[in-house]
């Protein structure tokens, strides 16, 4: 009896749409590959720049990505709260509906000494599908000259706090 009620309850799941349906091999390693190509692009727009930090997340139209920068002051930047006090500050929260590049940048135009993290939300996708399939990203970030990236997959409703962090060190500002 107790079988028959939970193959009956986790089947009303499945036809209601209230339980995750599992991503696919293809699907994941198409979502990969594409992460890869926004690397790429990124990386062919990356220009040095000195005494300053830019951060940037580069996405495809099929999600609304936020990006987050915490500075060494423990400040986040995000869409919602666009300049931390060492002066980082966000360029415009790229939407669903914006046009364009799938790019949000943090600038920091003076460096401050200290551990940088940076982050990534996918509240909502923006392809009308209702399965909840993984997005691509790729960050890259020039630190006074320096440069590191990382990129990968994420999945719809996850916040990844930490994808990147990267240190600036005293007396290079």
């Amino acid at each position: 009896m107790m079988g028959r009620l939970l193959a009956t309850a986790l089947l009303t799941m499945l036809v209601c749409g209230c339980a995750k349906p599992p991503t696919s091999d293809e699907q994941l390693a198409a979502v990969q590959a594409e992460s890869v190509n926004l690397a790429n692009s990124l990386r062919g727009q990356v220009q040095r720049e000195q005494s300053a930090v830019v951060i940037r997340l580069a996405f495809g139209p099929e999600a609304d990505l936020d990006l987050y920068v915490t500075d060494p002051l423990l400040d986040t930047v995000y869409f919602a709260r666009h300049e931390s006090r060492t002066g980082g500050v966000i360029s415009d929260d790229v939407r669903c509906d914006s046009v364009g590049p799938r790019v949000e940048e943090v600038r920091f135009a003076n460096l401050w000494p200290g551990r940088y993290r940076v982050g990534i939300d996918f509240p909502r996708r923006c392809d009308g599908e209702r399965a909840p399939a993984p997005a691509a990203y790729a960050i890259s970030v020039n630190a006074n000259g320096a440069i590191y990236s990382a990129n990968g997959v994420v999945d719809l409703q996850y916040f990844e706090v930490v994808v990147l962090e990267f240190d600036v060190e005293e007396g290079e500002s």
